[in-house]
């Protein structure tokens, strides 16, 4: 069932959320979103819901999403560019998802490739998937008002929500304006100039000092070592407890040393 979204106080949205259509629930905004694009959805399309059934995260990982309590969110993004080229758009939403946190009053920082983190918990993350031909839809999921009982165990131990960091609900419908308005920037800027143009807005928004394991699959093994900043494509330079300087492009990528306060709450 579909019903008009709700209109939030914020920043009035660009091309980014110029057409929006929310739903009580769905599987997923990106199953919809990816729907519409391939049916010729415009470009800045953005579809919303309430709760999701079937939400998914990087590496097909489920994404917890508790009805009415945080922002499920994907938009359509067309681009006169090579899908290769546009694979590190993860990084440039994620500078602008870092923005709303912050301008919301929580210090979020960011994780390689897709993660948006208050100190070792996750707040936020974004998932883009191939459409078609110069498109992609870019799913955003950032937990808002959600308590650690609306999630399962597993979940509650690494997650957290704006609410939870400023101690008080958040307006969604605003906070969801504004999300638009500080993504769609970073977003224009990365159509224009690729990695280069967002690479030092995304180091200087990087968790400082962030060591990561990083399982890159039977043939390379894990390396585990200290997040320097971004290649120029996107990929993470990693300084491996080896001293070598690694260049990861991908993999499964986890917090190596979790704050004590982390695994204290696992």
């Amino acid at each position: 069932m579909s019903v008009p979204p709700a209109g939030g106080a914020g920043a009035p949205p660009g091309w980014l959320g110029h057409a929006r259509a929310h739903h009580v629930t769905c599987t997923s905004t990106s199953d919809l979103a990816l729907a519409a694009a391939r049916a010729g959805a415009a470009h800045g399309t953005v579809i919303t819901a309430g709760a999701q059934t079937a939400g998914r995260g990087r590496l097909g990982r489920a994404w917890a999403s508790p009805p009415g309590a945080s922002v499920y969110l994907s938009a359509v993004i067309r681009a006169a560019r090579p899908l290769a080229e546009l694979a590190p758009l993860t990084l440039a939403i994620g500078v602008g998802v870092v923005d709303a946190a912050r301008a919301a009053g929580v210090a979020a920082t960011l994780k390689w490739p897709n993660d948006v983190l208050v100190g070792a918990r996750k707040l936020a993350g974004v998932l883009c998937e191939v459409a078609g031909d110069g498109c992609v839809v870019a799913g955003i999921g950032v937990n808002v008002n959600a308590g650690r009982d609306a999630w399962p165990a597993e979940v509650a131990a690494r997650a957290t929500s704006l609410a939870l960091e400023l101690g008080h609900p958040v307006d969604l419908a605003r906070f969801t304006d504004q999300l638009l308005a500080a993504v769609e920037p970073w977003i224009d800027r990365f159509l224009a100039g690729g990695v280069p143009a967002i690479a030092a807005a995304w180091e200087a928004r990087m968790t400082p000092g962030l060591r990561l394991r990083v399982e890159r699959g039977a043939a390379q093994g894990a390396v585990t070592g200290t997040a320097l900043g971004l290649e120029r494509d996107g990929a993470l330079r990693l300084r491996g407890d080896d001293g070598v300087i690694h260049r990861v492009v991908a993999g499964d990528v986890a917090l190596a040393d979790p704050p004590a306060q982390a695994r204290a709450d696992r």
